[in-house]
């Protein structure tokens, strides 16, 4: 194992352990507010979903305690989703979130930790979804909404071999305890009431 994968390993048992303490994952559309507040909180990570990249690590590296951060390489400006633009993430964030198989793919082994989303939009979607996952092999799954997560669960539970994150539509705490109750080790939102589930 080389060094880079030491390093993501080391972050997704660190990101795991975390959660087991507090499953609720801050979800920030862009910087501001919303990052600012999550910056200061106790979480496993905080995922990007949106804005400039190169605004987002200013705000990040002003803080000498933070959680750890996840960028969406598919929804955040400033870098391309390509070798390069992934070698440099690697240098100054935790993680990447990607609907893209090859973007797993030319993450693996930069020290990163992968999350790849699947869009539970119907029974078809959801098998490509998990024959691209298979193939690409990231470190977790993401699914969304998060609300269908319980019966992507029960359908399709011993095809989910990666930790699933669950991301979209939960705007309490009853709806977010059924997904962790489902087998999800975390829930992204942007529910900023929904950061503290422990």
């Amino acid at each position: 194992m080389g060094k880079e994968s030491e390093a993501s390993e080391r972050k997704l048992k660190k990101f795991l352990g975390l959660l087991k303490v507090n499953p609720m994952i801050p979800a920030v559309r862009e910087p501001g507010v919303d990052l600012e507040r999550a910056l200061a909180g106790d979480h496993a990570a905080i995922f990007v979903l949106g804005g400039d990249v190169f605004e987002v690590l200013r705000m990040v590296k002003r803080k000498y305690r933070r959680p750890s951060i996840f960028i969406n390489v598919d929804t955040v400006g400033g870098i391309a989703a390509d070798a390069s633009g992934i070698k440099f993430l690697a240098e100054e964030v935790d993680g990447i979130i990607t609907t893209h198989r090859n973007v797993v793919e030319a993450a693996r082994g930069t020290g990163v930790v992968t999350v790849q989303r699947l869009f539970a939009i119907d029974s078809s979607a959801l098998g490509r979804g998990m024959r691209l996952v298979k193939s690409a092999d990231p470190d977790c799954i993401e699914i969304l909404p998060a609300v269908a997560y319980p019966e992507v669960a029960a359908e399709y539970g011993g095809q989910l071999e990666k930790p699933v994150l669950a991301g979209g539509l939960v705007r309490d705490f009853k709806t977010a305890s059924r997904i962790v109750e489902a087998g999800a080790v975390g829930i992204s939102t942007s529910e900023r009431i929904l950061w503290k589930l422990a």
